[in-house]
């Protein structure tokens, strides 16, 4: 058994499992013995059993799969079939149905007029299906497709998904999917329709790169398609599933079918269901036999009843080896499955602890009340005044009151006849022979001049505490009254008890009837139950707010209760409401004291909270409401009136001053203003920290709207910082206006404790004002939200709004590079407000503005770079590559291609110029056009060209459009190795270099007319007289002389003459700034191309 209780699931899980799969197995067996005598089957045999041969050779598991109703001829079918699955093996009888088989799934098509046998397919297969397509032969035209009835035929199957595909044979099907593209599945939905989507389709077919013929015969494919749809949509919208409409020819949608159902038979679940109750039920008898086994193994022996905890523990081991007994124990009831024990518990405690405590008492009171609870526990009755006599007997004996309810639900039948019966006994004897006795305590207190008598006599420091004790005592002998009045009135009381109660009455008829029913005893019992039945030295509050709202409802309960006095008892009544006021300001308020944190009120639900969604931000900013002008207003400032009335009150009725309690309002008032202002920097900073933010204005559209937004008023950013301002400008026009109003007793405290000064009494005094911390904190920020500082702010995004509308992108980008001067202003204005103790709406604002700013210079500068990719790039790349802009080309350019492309009126030149110039520098100290905006690889590879065309320019045309000659320097270089004298290069007559082949140190200028098609000849002349020559010929003769040589790091230079099978090195150091503008030579650390 013990094995059953450790695996009871897991054994009762396997019990179901066994009773599910016999079920289905034998309900299967059936089916399949029932169909194998039907007499038609022969059609459709044939085929499921070659299909089941192919499912079982293929290992397919899977039988999830489609079902396809086709709207044309078997040939069209197979066709359509074989070419979304080429790959599938197709089952058939030369005509529809096909079942198709492919390395996943089998599935089934059936004609669209006959599925009279599509149930028996899908049983003999087992197949389940959750998609169905609809494919319709486009080539033949089907008026009548009548999809909506036959969706209503299968709607049996419960299919997730409903298709709509087409079918042609038109060899131009390949060419109208490749114009399409690959997205051509659409889901209708209320918001699209199919002429909403087969306008796309029509739209990609004429944007496609097709020749004339095939975009002819797409269109037409496109157009049988629509004829298709328009007779078929109507009866769409009827259909309740989701349905998709795949454009595509011959090719099979990506659909995924997902199984989220799992379908039975009624039968075999009813079945099901019968046996696992079955199982339950079998459970429960089990449990039945174990229970009455357990009864004989648990006893409670070792019960100390006066021992609440050792009760409880060995309670708790009894209750365990039920629980560990019982199978499924956690189904009964905790009153049934304990009954029992509780019992046994319930005995014990009668016959060990109340019946010796009752046979040892004879004190009238205390006898009396153990005949009440005798009365009750022999008639099973739980009520308001059996709680009251509980209070009492718990008094006497020590057990709890919820043990003394044990008692009188649970006591076996027997014994509690027993202890009755031993009870009247003796209550009989007590009566007869006068053993009762009327305790000093009872004679004393009861009557008003004893109770004040008692309390007159206590210390004020202790009294509140013994007002309690005394007050007990009186609560039971009025208890003891109206249970005595209760148990005549409701039931038959025996003769032996029924004395006991009248001499009860008897002896304290008058003053225990005087006591219960005077207004002073009254006060007295409610004002002491109110205060300490509540235990308030042991509750917790959330905020000041509620226990402001506790003890404001306690000091007003005292207060009514004590006006309520109208005897002899007023006086001491006004005495016992001070101190039980004292009592629960002490009592609650040191409760609280210690907290770290006592917040002023009680937070509210995130339901409630505020939500802002400011324009471009993915974020959206929540904050609680109760950080608001409003709720200040309707919430707190009633707190604050509430807390003045109760001051006033406690001042004036009780003189009282909490000044401990106006400490702990401080401090939840600091509190409060700490989180209000942390809710507002919080809420900036969120803002600030959004990464997503700049990324979400990044083209010219989102610019527009953007600056749009910020400079609307209304937009939902500027609302976000207006509420930012109305909310953090919490002391009003009126206060500032006039400071010389009076302020309430909460204030003058208030100033007290943070040591304001103040004037007498008789003058006015100046406003204390609880959100001074706040105001002061967001002051600057208040002061420029509310300034025409910032309605500029707003107004500088409309101007730069206009200037890109009037002038554009480029011309505003200019604007601002030069000091646009209303931005300037925003910016210095904006400035003031940098605090850096609180610079977060600083940071907010600035980054805004600099989003704008800095999105209008990239939009600026990738469209002057865009016009260069789709005008003269290409230009510009095809001159580069050739000679001399490109050092290894063998093709040179023309002079007029040169001249066409660079000069001042050049097709390159004018294009650079007029798209980056704006946009740049210009450096007249190292001549270069620069700008720390170009910061990509493309906008810096633009940079450089526009460089390299402006030095172009520069170098080869003088103001006037001339040509004009370039300028070399040439250093000789002396080679002492060979025996050579001289040695020139020769440009022209007036432009060329000679050398006596000593070292030079100056380098000389000469000119080259690159207009010109002049040589350039390297000469030497040998020692002998002889001499001999390189020559360089045609257009850039020079550049093909410095091509042609060995050139190294430092420009020198060399060529080599041969002479006589010998070779001769000539070295001349080269340098020219068109040399470098080229890339030939290096410029610095700059780069040109």
């Amino acid at each position: 058994m013990t094995f059953i209780k450790n695996h009871q699931i897991l054994i009762i899980s396997l019990a179901i499992i066994v009773i599910i799969l016999s079920v289905m197995g034998i309900f299967f067996i059936r089916r399949w013995l029932k169909a194998s005598k039907s007499s038609n089957r022969k059609p459709i045999s044939k085929i499921v059993k070659r299909a089941k041969s192919v499912i079982k050779t293929n290992k397919i598991k899977n039988n999830l799969g489609e079902i396809y109703i086709f709207y044309g001829d078997y040939l069209a079918a197979k066709d359509y079939i074989m070419k979304i699955k080429p790959d599938a093996q197709i089952i058939d009888n030369d005509e529809l149905p096909l079942i198709v088989i492919d390395k996943n799934n089998p599935s089934l098509v059936f004609a669209n007029d006959d599925l009279s046998n599509l149930y028996k397919f899908k049983n003999k297969l087992n197949l389940q299906f959750y998609k169905l397509n609809f494919c319709i032969d486009i080539s033949n035209t089907h008026e009548n497709n009548n999809i909506s009835e036959t969706y209503k035929e299968l709607s049996k199957l419960r299919l997730k998904n409903f298709i709509i595909s087409f079918y042609t044979s038109s060899e131009h099907y390949q060419s109208y999917n490749n114009a399409i593209g690959k997205k051509s599945i659409f889901k209708l939905t209320s918001n699209e329709n199919s002429n909403n989507v087969d306008e796309a389709i029509l739209l990609k077919i004429l944007s496609h790169k097709d020749d004339v013929d095939d975009k002819y015969h797409n269109i037409k494919i496109l157009n049988q398609i629509r004829k298709t749809l328009k007779n078929i949509y109507p009866q769409l919208k009827s259909i309740d599933k989701d349905v998709f409409i795949n454009f595509s020819l011959n090719i099979p949608d990506n659909i995924i079918a997902k199984r989220d159902t799992i379908f039975f038979s009624s039968s075999p679940k009813g079945i099901i269901i019968n046996l696992i109750s079955l199982l339950f039920s079998c459970i429960f008898i089990i449990n039945i036999f174990q229970q009455i086994g357990l009864k004989d193994k648990i006893s409670i022996k070792n019960l100390d009843p006066s021992s609440e905890i050792n009760a409880h523990q060995i309670l708790k081991e009894a209750r365990k080896k039920i629980d560990d007994t019982l199978l499924l124990d956690i189904l009964y009831p905790k009153s049934i499955k304990y009954h029992f024990i509780y019992e046994q518990y319930a005995n014990a405690l009668l016959k060990n602890v109340i019946l010796p405590k009752y046979n040892d008492s004879y004190d009238l009171s205390m006898v009396t009340s153990f005949l009440i609870f005798f009365e009750y526990l022999n008639n099973k009755d739980v009520n308001q005044e059996t709680d009251g006599m509980l209070r009492i007997i718990s008094s006497f004996t020590n057990l709890s009151e919820k043990q003394l309810e044990v008692v009188i639900k649970y006591t076996n039948r027997d014994l509690k006849v027993e202890t009755i019966k031993t009870a009247i006994s003796r209550a009989n004897k007590l009566y007869t022979n006068r053993l009762l006795v009327v305790g000093e305590d009872s004679e004393s207190y009861l009557s008003t001049q004893g109770f004040n008598a008692e309390y007159l006599g206590i210390s004020n420091t202790k009294r509140a505490k013994f007002i309690n004790d005394i007050y007990i005592k009186y609560l039971y002998k009025c208890t003891i009254d109206n249970s005595i009045l209760d148990l005549k009135n409701n039931y038959i009381i025996p003769i032996e008890v029924n004395n006991i109660f009248s001499m009860y009455q008897e002896q304290f008829d008058t003053s225990s009837k005087k006591l219960c029913n005077s207004s002073y005893i009254s006060s007295v019992t409610k004002s002491v139950s109110l205060i300490f039945n509540q235990e308030e030295s042991e509750r917790k509050f959330e905020s000041f707010s509620d226990m402001l709202d506790h003890i404001y409802y306690l000091v007003k309960s005292l207060e009514k209760n004590a006006n309520d006095v109208t005897d002899e008892g007023k006086e001491q009544t006004g005495s016992i409401t001070v101190s039980l006021v004292n009592y629960v300001l002490n009592s609650v308020v040191n409760s609280t004291y210690n907290k770290d944190e006592l917040p002023l009120i009680n937070p509210v639900s995130k339901k409630l909270y505020m939500e802002f969604a400011p324009n471009f931000y993915s974020k959206k900013i929540l904050i609680s409401p109760i950080y608001s002008k409003e709720y200040i207003k309707d919430n707190i400032e009633p707190i604050n009136k509430k807390f003045d009335r109760l001051l006033n009150n406690l001042k004036s009725n009780f003189n009282i001053e909490p000044d401990f309690m106006i400490a702990i309002y401080k401090s939840s008032i600091n509190n409060y203003n700490a989180k209000y202002i942390n809710s507002y920097n919080r809420m900036i900073d969120r803002l600030n920290n959004d990464t997503e933010f700049s990324k979400n204005i990044s083209n010219k559209n989102a610019l527009n709207l953007y600056l749009l937004a910020m400079s609307s008023k209304d937009s939902s950013f500027n609302s976000l910082i207006e509420f930012y301002s109305s909310n953090t400008d919490l002391i009003s026009d009126e206060s500032e206006t006039n400071p010389t109003k009076k302020i309430n007793k909460l204030q003058q405290f208030y100033g007290k404790i943070v040591k304001l000064s103040k004037q007498n009494d008789s003058k006015e005094q100046n406003d204390v004002s609880l959100w001074t911390p706040v105001d002061n904190y967001f002051k600057e920020n208040d002061e420029y939200l509310k300034s025409k500082n910032y309605t500029d702010y707003r107004e500088v995004y409309k101007q730069l709004n206009n200037l890109i509308r009037e002038q554009g992108y480029s011309a505003t980008y200019k604007e601002i590079k030069q000091g646009y001067k209303p931005l300037q202003k925003v910016y210095s204005d904006l400035s003031e407000i940098n605090n850096p103790n609180n610079n977060n709406l600083y940071k907010l604002l600035k980054k805004h503005l600099d989003v704008a700013i800095d999105t209008i210079k990239t939009i600026a500068i990738q469209d002057a770079i865009t016009k260069l990719d789709n005008t003269v790039n290409i230009e510009y790349e095809f001159i580069n590559s050739q000679f001399p802009f490109n050092k290894d080309s063998n093709t040179i350019a023309t002079n007029e291609m040169i001249t066409k492309d660079f000069d001042s009126n050049g097709y390159i030149y004018s294009a650079f110029v007029e798209q980056l110039s704006p946009l740049l520098s210009y450096d007249k100290t190292d001549d270069k056009w620069h700008s720390e905006d170009f910061s990509t690889s493309e906008q810096i590879d633009y940079l450089n060209k526009f460089n390299k065309v402006y030095l172009l320019n520069k170098l080869l045309w003088d103001e006037k459009r001339n040509p004009k000659s370039i300028k070399f320097e040439i250093t000789p270089i002396p080679n002492k190795d060979n025996d050579y004298t001289f040695f020139s290069i020769i440009l022209d007559k007036q432009n060329y270099v000679n050398s006596l082949n000593i070292a030079y140190s100056n380098s000389m200028e000469i000119n080259y007319n690159w207009n010109s098609l002049e040589s350039t000849t390297i000469t030497i002349k040998f020692e002998d007289g002889s001499t001999d020559q390189i020559s360089y010929h045609g257009k850039w003769s020079i550049l093909k002389a410095i091509k042609d040589a060995n050139c190294d790091g430092n420009n020198i230079c060399t060529w080599e003459v041969k002479h006589n099978g010998k070779t001769y090195p000539v070295s001349f150091k080269v340098e020219s700034k068109f040399l470098q503008v080229l890339g030939w030579q290096k410029q610095g650390d700059t780069d040109v191309q």
